[in-house]
């Protein structure tokens, strides 16, 4: 499920910097030497169910004054698999673990559009 968040979406910054900061926030690394895409576990306690938050990224053509490269950050998702005794795949995510998912990516953003972040 494809998550709106207009704030983070778009936005480049060095990778060491993204990549430090998604760290921070419990976020994975997956992609290899390719293009970055980070993922985080969420866990719902009131259905016991596990689901995956996934941010995309695309390495950029510019660089920092350093020599760095950068990524821009891509539409954000969550994902969640239950299967039923009949192996029929049902996918749905309950609101509560969609709003959470939205005020995490909110608050990346925040870090992410600081005054505070490496130009």
């Amino acid at each position: 499920m494809r998550l709106k968040n207009k704030t983070l979406t778009g936005v480049v910054q060095p990778l060491s910097y993204v990549d430090k900061m998604l760290r921070q926030q419990g976020f994975h690394r997956s992609g290899g030497d390719g293009m970055p895409t980070y993922d985080v576990v969420m866990y719902d306690s009131a259905s016991s169910s596990t689901y995956f938050l996934r941010i995309p990224t695309n390495f950029t053509n510019s660089s920092t004054g350093k020599g760095e490269m950068t990524v821009k950050l891509g539409h954000p998702y969550l994902e969640a698999k239950f299967y039923m005794n009949t192996s029929e795949e049902i996918f749905f995510i309950p609101k509560s673990v969609r709003e959470a998912a939205e005020h995490k990516l909110a608050e990346i953003a925040d870090y992410l559009s600081s005054s505070s972040a490496p130009s």
